[in-house]
């Protein structure tokens, strides 16, 4: 929250000099969110603009399976919670003067999966089954991206050499991932958290998360959005 109060303030300063063309205000749905974006036309062929996202969260934390969870399916499936937050600062260079345009920047993004897996009968853990008796719950989770990093891409702005009124806009993109991060532990029950069973699954924890931080690293996120604005 710190980072995007700063480039909002910088954007908002850079906004009030009296050289710089075409203020634009719009909104838009992207993949991290609902945004607000402010665009400020630099000349001929370059545009510079500003989005913030409002943070939320969406999905249901608490899962009920005896299954491991495969983190490679967790993009793709309905289950576990997702915060995000997310802020860009991006320039657009329109090569032809028109509607097609390049895109370089930064974001500050936040995406977050989380899971607690709990009242099933068994759970596996690096492959092993292991009783209610012995264990709670157990809890997963994935921070794809946490802070700022680079974004790479292409979309078209219908309005761009207009000098006012209504326009469509539409970005496909990629960022950097900041912070890949893969937690997982199980909660043992009150009366076995010094057990000797305890003790072996919490060993079973350990070579699981290993697995899950050696095999599941993501690089990349693609960024998909679309909007409208208003050009004063």
């Amino acid at each position: 929250m710190k980072n995007k109060c700063i480039i909002l303030s910088l954007l908002v300063t850079c906004f009030y000099l009296p050289n710089l063309m075409a203020f634009e205000l719009g909104v838009g749905a992207k993949s991290m969110g609902q945004v607000v974006e402010v665009g400020q036309k630099l000349g001929n062929s370059f545009n510079l603009r500003l989005a913030v996202a409002s943070d939320y969260e969406s999905g249901d934390i608490q899962y009920s399976s005896s299954e491991e969870i495969e983190v490679d399916s967790v993009l793709s499936g309905d289950i576990g919670q997702w915060n995000v937050s997310h802020s860009s600062l991006l320039i657009d260079y329109h090569p032809w003067k028109g509607n097609f345009r390049l895109t370089l920047g930064l974001t500050d993004s936040s995406l977050t999966w989380s899971v607690v897996n709990s009242d099933v009968e068994s759970y596996t853990i690096n492959g092993n089954p292991t009783p209610r008796n012995i264990v709670d719950s157990t809890e997963l989770e994935i921070q794809f991206t946490d802070g700022i990093s680079p974004y790479l891409g292409v979309g078209w702005a219908s309005g761009f050499d207009k000098e006012k009124g209504f326009s469509f806009n539409g970005d496909f993109g990629v960022m950097a991932t900041s912070d890949f991060l893969v937690l997982f532990d199980a909660n043992c029950v009150a009366g076995q958290v010094f057990s000797t069973e305890c003790e072996v699954v919490k060993g079973d924890v350990k070579l699981e998360l290993e697995a899950l931080q050696s095999e599941e690293e993501l690089s990349l996120l693609a960024l998909i959005g679309l909007g409208i604005s208003y050009k004063f």
